[in-house]
């Protein structure tokens, strides 16, 4: 083979080679290129409900990873790859352990809701039927998130079709109480007893940082407390039983104003009842008994104020532990990245807080030298009606309660629109928002949401 020839044949294979590698590329773009377009298909056809577009672009973001309610977030772009908007497939879980599955499409502009469709593959489904969940996908259309649903919500038992049980609860006896007065010196305190995994027993009363003041039960039946409605202790009694019988504090539909219509005879303030109750709850479901808060409460005495309730005097003739702590709440908030209090924590958080050397950013000794007699304040005049605890709100001095009241962990500040619940699914309908504002929080996290 001369010079020449071993050219040619050289030239030959680098010709042959190349073509090969052309036909292999095209062959290869053509099957993506076609394989994208069957991709795009599917998602036109999985999203046109909810977020109507021209393509799709699925989110890679690590924010997803603590959203565990949340599988995918695509974006839907139009011909010309403007953004139009979000689709968020979340999957929420109630504390019964019900589920609902949704794809969710939020428009890119005003945050509103372009449409929701419902994925029917929970393991445990909620009650949902189709002309319900379309009477919900035509009420959240073109509303803003977060939402809220307005009024208190009657979550039925045919929700379900079963008993409402709280799952995990050890037996024993649960206590918690305010760790500051009401207007009136009384804190409030809650004790339930479990057995058989079911709440038997509850107790919801207060005692007056006056000793010489009786308890907020025994002063109602004397007339030395007086609201309007029935007595006190017989609206006491009514909520201890109403509790027994629905199980959950969440049943007993509180309202806004800290009033519920749904328990026969009570007009008073039920906030206390329903956050110490809750809390006893909590408590169950890890076996935290009374006399493990009884421990707790004075592992925080001696921090504050050195020295346990024995020593200190603070015990009355019932064991209850007769403190406030409004003068020392420091230790007790709960503050954002800002430096507003968001809230206040337990006794068991906080003794755990010291318990594992936790800074509080506060000297835990730190007892004021003129500090008067934590147990003393003016006492009440009989003929006085104590207007906070009937749901009465002062127009010259309401409160802000957007510290204490939320909708999924939101302030209700920031709730953007209120929808009313499908008749006859009322929790289902609340499951739903939990998704829709979701979905919110992820969305404000990713872009930096100002509210």
């Amino acid at each position: 083979m001369n010079l020449n020839r071993f050219r040619k044949y050289i030239f030959e294979t680098v010709i042959i080679l190349v073509i090969s590698l052309v036909f292999v590329l095209g062959g290869i773009y053509l099957s993506s290129s076609r394989k994208e377009e069957r991709k795009q298909v599917d998602y036109r056809q999985q999203f046109s409900q909810v977020m109507p577009s021209d393509h799709y672009s699925l989110i890679k973001s690590p924010i997803l990873d603590n959203y565990d309610q949340i599988d995918k977030v695509y974006i839907g772009y139009d011909a010309s790859d403007t953004p139009l908007g979000y689709v968020v497939d979340v999957k929420c879980r109630n504390e019964y352990g019900y589920e609902l599955h949704m794809l969710v499409g939020i428009d890119y502009e005003s945050a509103t809701i372009k449409g929701i469709t419902h994925i029917r593959d929970e393991e445990i489904p909620i009650s949902f039927s189709d002309s319900q969940f379309g009477i919900l996908r035509d009420t959240v259309s073109g509303k803003r998130i977060p939402m809220a649903l307005t009024g208190s919500v009657a979550e039925e038992d045919s929700d379900t079709g079963d008993e409402i049980v709280i799952n995990g609860l050890h037996d024993g006896i649960y206590y918690a109480q305010s760790p500051v007065k009401d207007s009136s010196g009384y804190i409030d305190y809650v004790e339930i007893e479990i057995e058989q995994g079911r709440i038997s027993h509850v107790r919801w009363d207060a005692v007056n940082l006056d000793r010489t003041t009786e308890n907020k039960s025994e002063a109602s039946l004397s007339g030395a407390y007086r609201i309007t409605g029935l007595d006190w202790a017989t609206q006491s009694y009514n909520m201890s039983h109403a509790l027994i019988e629905v199980q959950d504090p969440k049943l007993l539909n509180m309202k806004s104003d800290g009033t519920t219509a749904v328990v026969e005879g009570v007009t008073c303030d039920i906030r206390k009842f329903v956050e110490l109750s809750t809390e006893c709850i909590d408590y169950a479901r890890s076996g935290y008994r009374k006399a493990d808060y009884l421990e707790d409460l004075d592992v925080v005495l001696n921090h504050i104020l050195r020295g346990s309730a024995e020593s200190l005097g603070l015990l009355d003739d019932n064991g209850i532990v007769v403190i406030s702590f409004d003068k020392y709440l420091g230790p007790f908030e709960i503050k954002n990245s800002d430096g507003v209090v968001i809230g206040l924590r337990t006794v068991r958080d906080l003794a755990r807080s010291y318990t594992e050397g936790e800074d509080t950013g506060h000297d835990s000794h730190a007892v004021p030298d003129d500090d008067p007699d934590i147990t003393s304040v003016p006492e009440m005049p009989d003929d006085v009606i104590d207007g906070s605890e009937d749901g009465v709100i002062n127009e010259n001095s309401q409160s802000d309660n957007s510290l204490t009241e939320s909708v999924d962990d939101l302030p209700l500040t920031e709730i953007a629109s209120y929808i009313d619940s499908v008749p006859g699914a009322g929790a289902s309908s609340k499951l739903a928002v939990t998704c829709i504002n979701t979905c919110y929080k992820f969305m404000k996290d990713y872009l930096n949401w100002l509210v």
